[in-house]
């Protein structure tokens, strides 16, 4: 029980429960009253700083107070009304800020390096430097060609190491020398079965193929392959962390549910 006490949950929940109450009673004394706090003014200014790129001037703040005063009224009156009840948009909204109280309690206190550490061992295949390839490639083009595999066959048997590459073969819309570029990277811009072919291909000074791509057929020349690696913490600190507290407000959000749910009683068909 006393574990329970000092979960910040609890604490989360308690407090919210103490803010309702005491709302309660000043709605009950001050339902018409609308006070405006210097806090709200400064907070007021500050954001048409950010939004405009300078501060209000005078006229402009008191109209920025004005609006405030206005949206507080209306919203108060709309309240009266029950116009927020049962609307989706609210509803979610609500959810959503409710949500956000939670995930900034559970990221109160940072991680630690073994924390930290633990979850790149846990989850090292998402942050693995992945194998690559470097290689260029010659395009025959079928919209150009008649037999565009035929053309490609015949170039393979006269090119050398030494032949000017550059000047075979059909214009291409793409690059066509690749560096340190993975099979996914590839596959985005080839498609899947040539990204497939290039990666299987050794490293070789003679050209290879033809190997078949969505635009057509290409000879193709590895020049370089890196097998790729797992990577150290310092390398991608930042990407961890921002899974890790990815990961602590997913962790929270549930439990935090979970506590309110065994506060209700539910019922369903």
């Amino acid at each position: 029980m006393q574990k329970f006490l000092r979960d910040p949950l609890f604490a989360f929940i308690l407090a919210g429960i103490v803010l309702f109450v005491l709302d309660g009673v000043r709605t009950g004394d001050d339902a018409n009253r609308v006070d405006v706090s210097q806090a709200q003014i400064d907070q007021l200014a500050d954001l048409w700083t950010a939004q405009m790129g300078r501060p209000p001037s005078g006229t402009e703040l008191n109209g920025l107070v004005d609006n405030f005063i206005k949206e507080e009224i209306m919203v108060r009156e709309a309240q009266k009304l029950g116009l927020d009840a049962d609307d989706v948009i609210i509803r979610r909204r609500l959810m959503q800020k409710l949500t956000f109280l939670t995930e900034d309690i559970a990221l109160l206190e940072p991680p630690t390096d073994a924390q930290l550490e633990a979850h790149l061992s846990a989850n090292i295949d998402r942050y693995r430097i992945p194998p690559t390839t470097t290689f260029s490639h010659i395009y025959f083009s079928p919209d150009s060609r008649e037999n565009a595999a035929g053309d490609a066959k015949l170039a393979l048997d006269t090119m050398t190491p030494d032949s000017e590459w550059r000047s075979v073969g059909d214009p291409f819309m793409l690059r066509r020398t690749y560096a340190y570029v993975s099979e996914s990277q590839i596959r985005k811009e080839f498609g899947t079965a040539f990204a497939a072919d290039v990666v299987e291909l050794e490293v070789n000074d003679q050209w290879q193929g033809p190997i078949v791509s969505g635009f057509g057929f290409h000879l193709v020349r590895v020049d370089k392959k890196d097998p790729g690696r797992e990577v150290t913490l310092t390398e991608v600190r930042e990407r961890v962390r921002a899974d890790f507290d990815a990961d602590r407000r997913r962790a929270a959000n549930d439990a935090f549910y979970e506590s309110l749910l065994g506060l209700y009683e539910v019922a369903r068909p």
